[in-house]
């Protein structure tokens, strides 16, 4: 009768430990064991030892399957994250009419006073450079010069002034006053963008929202438009620049043999458990099997 028990009672205890052995060596030993020359087999565990193959894997199948640019960008521009990305800039826009800090103060906050310094300086210079540009393009030389002749032939007719001031002479007055704009124009312009910018950034949140409430929400409309465009068309280089697999790769790679191990076990412990139980499960049964055959 003891047969009976004893054998199902052997298979189980035997597929508990082969199994709890099995899965103890997906992970350890951490480290390579050599005697002399020689690599003691199974060594190190088979996590450890494929450790950057497995990195690899999941880097690659978490850019092309799990955050592929299809997916973000369908979730991205779901309804639910629409819907949220409005109520927050509801809620926004809302704490800036009972804003009293100065827009300077609130951009500082946000982004640091060094970066609002930084850029606050390049919109005078990049705009100062390009307002002047387009000045230029546009012949504003030109425009003056025979806007002036114009009034003077209005003024005073055809006399002897006005009659050497021929085409080619305005023409070329006009190239010469292009040249100043090109010359000039940047410095003043300059200087005048950053009187108009620390108007505007010394002026409390609260009073720039009043004047341009109006404005809010065709401004949200083109934060919302914004967003999509990003999304639509400057996710998947986005992406590409990120390389979230590389990333992936170089993160799992970085762990140690105890951190992968530890990674590893806090997402598939009770599995892991369960394939042991399993063992002993079908330890007994084949016990049970080789008393009856």
């Amino acid at each position: 009768m003891l047969k009976y028990f004893l054998a199902p009672l052997l298979g189980g205890v035997i597929g508990y430990i082969t199994n709890d052995l099995a899965i103890r060596m997906l992970f350890r030993p951490r480290r390579e064991i050599r005697i002399g020359s020689w690599r003691v087999p199974f060594t190190p565990g088979l996590i450890p030892r494929q450790r950057q193959r497995i990195a690899a894997s999941i880097g690659s199948v978490i850019s092309s399957e799990l955050l592929d640019p299809a997916t973000l960008r369908e979730t991205l521009l779901s309804e639910n994250v629409m819907s949220s990305l409005r109520v927050k800039l509801d809620e926004t826009f809302q704490g800036w009419r009972f804003e009293t800090r100065s827009l300077r103060e609130k951009l500082s906050e946000m982004a640091g006073e060094e970066t609002v310094k930084h850029y606050g300086e390049q919109l005078c210079v990049k705009g100062a450079d390009v307002i002047s540009e387009k000045l230029v393009a546009a012949d504003a030389g030109g425009t003056v010069m025979r806007a002036a002749m114009n009034s003077l032939k209005e003024k005073h007719g055809f006399g002897l002034l006005t009659g050497l001031m021929d085409d080619s002479v305005t023409q070329n007055l006009g190239g010469r006053l292009n040249r100043l704009i090109a010359q000039n124009a940047p410095s003043f312009l300059e200087t005048e963008i950053s009187r108009l910018e620390n108007e505007w950034l010394d002026q409390p949140v609260s009073t720039l929202y009043e004047k341009y409430a109006d404005k809010t929400e065709p401004l949200k409309e083109r934060i919302m438009d914004l967003y999509r465009l990003v999304i639509e068309q400057k996710l998947s280089s986005a992406l590409a620049a990120v390389n979230i697999e590389q990333i992936v790769t170089d993160k799992i790679n970085a762990f140690s043999a105890e951190e992968l191990e530890n990674l590893i076990l806090s997402v598939m412990k009770k599995e892991l458990r369960a394939i042991v139980y399993l063992g002993a499960l079908l330890g007994a049964l084949m016990g049970f099997l080789n008393l009856l055959f």
